[in-house]
């Protein structure tokens, strides 16, 4: 049984990875997630030494996504997606849906300009403790010590994560070539361990659908008026621009790409002329999630389609 088959509603490239999904990701009674899954080489074999877990991956890098996936081709319990989990993970899951999340061996960005990428920041601890089920538990593998001595006390004093392992060198079930290749230059490997010690919920930023109607019909000229358009709001933390347009004489696709905190996605938003007016959202094929940005595009390109007028 595929116990990981009503997730989308698309069927996944290579049977594991999810497109345009349903927020958020249904989870049985063991869901495991891991973040950042490079090649996916610890991901697979984790998937199919555990049939028994509901097993997602989350890669921000596209060319490793695909990798994992031929990989994995035909797993019926892993699905991945290509998605930044610094800034989706609390918008894939539902609060106490996951028993256990590894992350290996991330970039400690050293840099006081990249703090907000770390473990460390708040929107990611806290999106961490809402997710898990209460005894659920964070693992995170680093070879740079001082990240995880940051870690522990960072994490470690959040109000719903308590420190239960923080380990050199630990013998595990499964390793990356990486870790065996640098174990057997002499580096250490530190492993830490969270479990949620209580209830714990922070808010979500992302709607499942947007349609929106304005009160007339638009033309390919007002259209293709917004190439090179842009915008931004929240300070700057939301951003969008509209690129080429494309028609196929009854309706038509703006390429637009947008950034929220960062996390870029790149889609086309379908315009469709009907009933004395024209529909705005996103086109069916969009890989994309409607993030504060992208729902600020959509009304930005509405708004100024109907004020051209």
């Amino acid at each position: 049984m595929d116990i990981l088959a009503a997730t989308t509603n698309a069927k996944p490239q290579y049977g594991v990875i999810l497109t345009n999904p349903v927020l958020p990701l249904e989870t049985a009674p063991h869901t495991q997630l891991e973040i950042g899954f490079g090649n996916g080489e610890y991901t697979v074999q984790y998937a199919e030494a555990h049939p028994d877990v509901m097993f997602y991956g989350v890669e921000i890098s596209q060319a490793c996504v695909l990798k994992c996936a031929r990989r994995a081709a035909g797993l019926k319990n892993l699905r991945i997606l290509n998605a930044d989990a610094r800034y989706m993970l609390r918008e894939l899951f539902a609060d106490e849906s996951l028993e256990h999340i590894i992350m290996q061996f991330p970039c400690p960005w050293s840099s006081n300009k990249q703090a907000h990428r770390r473990v460390t920041a708040k929107d990611f601890a806290d999106g961490l403790a809402a997710v898990l089920k209460i005894g659920g538990e964070f693992e995170m593998l680093t070879d740079d010590e001082p990240y995880s001595l940051e870690v522990r006390e960072v994490l470690g004093k959040h109000q719903a994560l308590a420190l239960t392992k923080y380990e050199v060198n630990p013998e595990r079930e499964i390793t990356t070539k990486y870790e065996r290749k640098w174990l057997e230059e002499g580096k250490n490997i530190y492993r830490l361990v969270f479990a949620k010690t209580q209830a714990f919920s922070v808010g979500r930023r992302i709607a499942q659908e947007m349609h929106i109607k304005i009160r007339h019909e638009v033309t390919a000229q007002e259209i293709e008026a917004l190439r090179n358009v842009e915008g931004k709001k929240n300070g700057g933390l939301a951003f969008w621009k509209f690129g080429r347009c494309f028609s196929d004489g009854e309706s038509y696709l703006l390429e637009t790409l947008t950034s929220d905190e960062e996390f870029g996605q790149k889609f086309y938003i379908h315009i469709a002329n009907r009933d004395e007016g024209a529909l705005i959202r996103l086109d069916q094929t969009a890989d994309a999630f409607l993030t504060p940005a992208v729902r600020a595009a959509l009304d930005d390109a509405a708004h100024r389609l109907y004020e051209g007028r």
